[in-house]
């Protein structure tokens, strides 16, 4: 039996896309007939509060893994703080004690499965380790530190030259590199680092496509996070049209600017916009499928709107046609696969058109999500995508 261990910052019960790739991974992985160790945290994401709440914990082989099954580092520093300083400082703390873990247990296992964002856990596990007896595959979800810049948080131009080469150093110290988006390869082949790559999206298990029954008035949904990588102000606007059409509007939200959203809504006095506390993937996918279109809003940059988001990924494995702002090669295959609307650098008013076409047009909204779920079945089943990783690293 060949052992696997696997990194990452976010891990099971946290919710959000990362969490729940890191779960289905180590879920497959084990039926494969992998023997599966994580090294992670406590769950933390978007705070460590919501997890006192036990129905997070909704899934009975990870409840039942052993410590030594499911390794959480413990902490000194708090990620989730709003000083930069105090987030540099636990992303330090977690990168020398991946780094650590690694160096002295690398010996027990066949494949080491790191993955990045934070670009720390690849840092620690992979730098200055020496000559180390796993295989070592690097999975790639966003690109560092570009997608830094791109949020417009800090200026780290200073050390760009620097971290790009770090950036570059990441990538040549894998054998191997899975990547979620395809526009990634074109990336990290332009720096002339040439290793075996496998594209695998995110995606849903057959359990989770289920659809339920849709809400008798047509309703929009947004799902997840916003954060600085997510336009809180076109969400405005949009919410603002939707309630100018009586168009019904659910966002089950989280982080940083959720509260601004929240906010706007009860200063608005929206009808019309409902804000929804975040809830496990099963229930959101299950109150996703109740809706008819669903939107996901990226900020203008051109890094950020090349990614292929989790939202996406739901909403076309839940059968709705996805409204969205974003380019490359997601804008692609969401026109190309007709399951739904994608323009770069749309405006408010061209994401709710559009939405109102789907209103509408009751056979362009049947034939779109038709097609969503035929590309879901495609793409985007994890029972299918495990194989396609098995026989990479193999």
């Amino acid at each position: 039996m060949k052992r696997l261990l696997l990194v990452t910052q976010n891990f099971y019960p946290e919710i959000g896309s990362a969490a729940n790739r890191m779960k289905n991974l180590y879920v497959h992985f084990e039926s494969k007939g992998y023997k599966v160790h994580v090294l992670t945290t406590e769950p933390s994401y978007p705070n460590e509060n919501m997890y006192m709440d036990k129905s997070y914990y909704n899934n009975a082989e990870l409840n039942a893994a052993p410590d030594y099954k499911v390794i959480r580092l413990q902490m000194s520093h708090k990620k989730h703080k709003n000083s930069m300083s105090s987030r540099l400082m636990y992303y330090m703390e977690f990168m020398m004690k991946v780094h650590y873990f690694v160096k002295h247990a690398h010996q027990k296992f066949d494949y080491l499965y790191v993955t990045s964002p934070n670009i720390f856990v690849p840092w620690g596990a992979l730098f200055f380790q020496g000559k180390l007896k796993p295989e070592k595959l690097l999975e790639v979800r966003d690109l560092w530190p570009d997608s830094v810049v791109a949020i417009d948080r800090i200026n780290i131009d200073l050390f760009m030259p620097v971290l790009k080469r770090l950036e570059k150093k990441m990538y040549m110290s894998a054998d191997k590199i899975v990547i979620n988006n395809v526009s990634f390869k074109r990336h990290i082949e332009s720096m002339n680092v040439f290793k075996p790559m496998l594209y695998i999206p995110n995606g849903v298990n057959p359990g989770e496509f289920e659809i339920e029954r849709k809400f008798d008035t047509f309703t929009v949904v947004y799902t997840g996070n916003i954060g600085y990588a997510q336009d809180v102000t076109m969400l405005k606007n949009i919410a603002l049209l939707f309630e100018q059409e009586k168009i019904h509007f659910n966002a089950v939200i989280y982080g940083v600017n959720s509260r601004q959203f929240k906010d706007f809504i009860t200063s608005e006095n929206l009808k019309y916009v409902k804000a929804i506390p975040p809830m496990s993937k099963q229930q959101c996918l299950s109150f996703t499928s109740k809706h008819h279109v669903a939107l996901s809003i990226l900020k203008e940059n051109e890094v950020l709107l090349n990614v292929l988001p989790g939202k996406v990924v739901d909403a076309i494995c839940t059968g709705l046609p996805i409204i969205t702002n974003l380019a490359g090669d997601t804008n692609t295959l969401i026109n190309q696969n007709g399951v739904g609307y994608a323009k770069a650098f749309a405006t408010a008013q061209d994401i709710v058109n559009a939405v109102k076409n789907y209103r509408d047009d009751h056979m362009l909204l049947a034939q779109h999500s038709a097609n969503a779920l035929k590309l879901a079945h495609a793409q985007f089943n994890w029972h299918e995508n495990i194989n396609k990783i098995i026989e990479f690293m193999e």
